[in-house]
């Protein structure tokens, strides 16, 4: 007798205890399902960093060897400059970054080439979580999961570009504007610089939110930023600039480049279509920044509409795109087949499609998103935006 009690006991806590389990389980599901999520995109694009290995830190020489012969005078020569990157035995690349973008990357100067590119590819890493993790409004589960599947992001990681910090500082400039810093957001927002043909977005949004404290420590700290450039490389930097910014290497082809630029190369009259299409997105982005309470959606749109503006952008350039997708994704007030394009968006399909035979495919997505997404935003405002 006393064994069957023991049995049923037994029985019984052993029920509870599976009861608990399933329990613990249910509440930890969205976690685990989130760890997978993350598991599989990471161990998709880990495959594509193995493929592409032969180009790991590609554009990094770049940094690297131009950080020498910034203040030099001669940062901007072709010559002196790809002898040094042949020392590293990686890929030519010319430079188009500023002389004060370059002159700070001398931090990595004392440590060989090889541990310097190592440092540089974490420190890239660490800042799109930073990004991910920070960006306003946006979810921080489906953030990392956009990451862990992003390939643009994979491209930038793999190919040492700056991208990563680009978006960082923005993240950052937005969360400050957020906390009523527009002081601080300004400065911030400046050191978009490393890539100014992407931050054309910002300055629109800034301006019709009359964020104009923002905006002003912007505009001064760019300044200080140019004027550094003059001190750093001389008077005559400007038309080395423009001399190696014409360079065959440094141009993308445009058939592929994910903005208005690359659109505009298959029609008639290309430049004039770029012109027209351009005004039209930046007047779009306009309204929908007049009329966007949330800072995180406004810099979403700034963001991606400042891709398509850019006159020169790569396939890992549309990292700018994973907050106006995520934040577009998640909102409730979106129409059901728009969230599932921004899911698309998410996916690898549009660089796939820029890296195709048909390219203008992936173009045309990712303009017609874009434009679709910041419309939908400026129909459906949420509140009304906060000035300073």
């Amino acid at each position: 007798m006393d064994y069957n009690l023991w049995s049923a006991w037994e029985w019984l806590t052993g029920i509870s205890r599976m009861h608990k389990g399933m329990a613990y389980l249910r509440r930890k599901a969205p976690a685990l399902a989130v760890v997978f999520v993350c598991a599989v995109g990471l161990a998709w694009n880990f495959s594509i960093a193995v493929f592409g290995a032969h180009a790991w830190g590609a554009d990094y020489n770049q940094f690297s060897a131009a950080s020498r012969l910034a203040g030099t005078g001669h940062l901007y020569d072709w010559d002196a400059l790809r002898k040094i990157e042949a020392e590293n035995g990686a890929y030519e690349v010319p430079t188009g970054r500023l002389p004060v973008v370059l002159y700070s990357h001398k931090l990595l100067g004392n440590f060989p080439y090889a541990v310097a590119r190592s440092i540089w590819t974490a420190c890239g890493i660490a800042a799109l979580i930073v990004f991910a993790m920070t960006w306003p409004g946006a979810g921080r589960p489906l953030m990392m999961m956009a990451l862990a599947w992003s390939l643009p992001a994979t491209l930038v990681v793999l190919y040492g570009q700056d991208v990563p910090f680009w978006v960082m500082f923005f993240a950052a400039g937005l969360l400050l504007i957020g906390r009523k810093k527009p002081w601080s957001a300004g400065i911030a927002l400046s050191l978009c610089i490393c890539k100014f043909h992407l931050a054309l977005g910002i300055p629109v949004m800034l301006a019709a939110q009359r964020r104009w404290k923002t905006l002003i420590a912007g505009a001064l700290a760019v300044s200080v930023l140019i004027a550094c450039c003059f001190l750093i490389e001389g008077p005559g930097w400007l038309a080395g600039y423009a001399k190696m910014s014409h360079l065959p290497a440094i141009a993308p082809p445009p058939e592929r480049a994910p903005n208005l630029y690359g659109l505009a190369s298959w029609l008639p009259w290309a430049s004039a279509a770029e012109v027209v299409a351009g005004a039209a997105i930046a007047v779009l982005l306009w309204a929908a920044c007049r009329g966007i309470g949330e800072v995180g959606l406004a810099g979403a749109a700034a963001a991606a509409g400042g891709l398509l503006l850019s006159h020169h952008a790569y396939a890992g350039d549309c990292t700018l795109l994973i907050p106006l997708s995520v934040l577009t994704a998640q909102r409730q007030g979106a129409p059901g087949w728009l969230r599932l394009w921004a899911v698309l968006m998410l996916t690898p399909a549009s660089v796939l499609l820029l890296l195709s035979q048909k390219p203008w495919l992936g173009q045309v997505l990712i303009a017609g998103f874009v434009a679709t997404a910041v419309w939908f935003a400026r129909s459906k405002p949420l509140s009304r935006p906060a000035h300073s």
